[in-house]
Order: C-alpha cells, then sequence, then structure tokens
C-alpha cells in the first residue's frame, strides 16, 4: 500500500503527525500519515504502534531534515533514558512513558 515511502518520523498521536504533515505540504514535499488505529475506534493501538508520517523515498532525507529527525539509517534499538524501556528503531519517543529518545 505504501510503496514508494519511506518512514521520516514516528509519533504517540495522530495530531503530532498531522501538524509536520503539514509544515512539510507547507514546503513542497508531499506526505501522508499512517495510523493503525482501526479508522480511529482503537486509538490505544496509536501509543503501541506509533503514527507513521511516511514521504515519497526520494523526498524522505529532505523530509527528516526540514523537521529535525534523526536520520534513521544505522537506527538501531535503543533504550529510554527516563524509565529504562526498551525502544524499537525508527521511534523517537518511549512507548512505555514517551519520554522523547535522547
Amino acid at each position: 500500500m505504501w510503496e514508494g515511502m519511506d518512514l521520516v518520523r514516528t509519533y504517540l498521536n495522530e495530531a503530532e503527525a498531522q501538524a509536520d504533515r503539514a509544515r512539510l505540504t507547507a514546503a513542497g514535499i508531499a506526505a501522508v500519515v499512517a495510523t493503525d488505529n482501526c479508522g480511529g475506534m482503537r486509538p490505544h493501538f496509536d501509543l503501541q504502534m506509533g503514527v507513521r508520517l511516511l514521504a515519497a523515498s526520494e523526498d524522505a532525507a529532505a523530509a527528516r531534515e526540514l523537521l529535525g529527525a534523526p536520520p534513521l539509517a544505522g537506527d538501531g534499538p535503543w533504550s529510554c533514558s527516563a524509565c529504562g524501556a526498551p525502544g524499537e528503531p525508527g521511534y523517537d519517543a518511549c512507548w512505555s512513558c514517551g519520554h522523547a529518545r535522547s
């Protein structure tokens, strides 16, 4: 479904993702917000799986730079500096406490 799209950033809620999508659109970068929350019927899934902001593969690096997101290349597992929970690659917030990745 999202062929040719790369992950730019993940979020804990759709509102933040939509705000950054609007920033990218204003800069001329097409982006989409992808959620797995069953059409809003299961909003807690956003906290478990994250809300993803995707851009075309050729625009993903520019989108990350514009948003100040860290590059994802070589991005590996991490631990939350606040609660110590293990973090998934590609996520920039802790699934357990919501603390920003540092």
